[in-house]
């Protein structure tokens, strides 16, 4: 018995079709990405509203997915040391270390609170072993990054659009309604 010969080359209309089936796709892509440039500047627009300038969400963001260590954090300290140099800021590297300067529990305490405060990170986000000094302290900063958006997002978002369209906001009433439950119509 013979073997069946596999024909692998394409003719001239399974090309095109390959082809026209690649540009669907980068269009369809373009026109995702155009939705979400399209979001990004309501976001920085509504930023600036809110008295945010749009470099200091990108920087959040940039910094924060660049971590210890990174290239961000070392120019950063050095934009630091040349400000100081030139007065337009308080040279800080003249403090003492053990008052000035946050123990490293402080920083993942701060590392948590950020994440929660944006919605990332979480239980075994740390990068620690369970219940460690420093997942303790990460997940106490993250619960109360938690607790600040939730305590806070509806009653600033209320002020905000309030400010926006010159009206009082609604008077706050706490009916321990939680935000992060979907509305169900009766």
């Amino acid at each position: 018995m013979t073997a069946a010969v596999r024909n692998t080359t394409l003719n001239e209309d399974e090309r095109a079709a390959l082809y026209g089936f690649l540009c669907r796709q980068e269009r369809d892509e373009l026109a995702v990405i155009a939705g979400a440039e399209s979001k990004r500047k309501e976001n920085f627009k509504r930023a600036k509203e809110w008295g945010f300038a749009k470099e200091e969400i990108t920087f959040h963001e940039k910094a924060r997915k660049a971590g210890d260590g990174s290239s961000i954090v070392t120019k950063h300290s050095l934009h630091q040391k040349i400000l100081a140099k030139l007065g337009l800021i308080p040279d800080a590297s003249n403090g003492d270390l053990f008052t000035d300067r946050a123990d490293r529990l402080q920083m993942y305490d701060a590392k948590g609170e950020a994440d929660g405060l944006v919605g990332e990170g979480g239980p075994g986000s740390s990068k620690h072993p369970a219940n460690s000094d420093e997942d303790v302290a990460y997940m106490t900063g993250w619960k109360r990054g938690q607790m600040k958006y939730a305590d806070n997002w509806k009653a600033a978002m209320e002020k905000a659009q309030a400010a926006r369209s010159k009206e009082e906001p609604a008077a706050n009433t706490a009916d321990g309604d939680d935000p992060f439950t979907l509305q169900q119509d009766d």
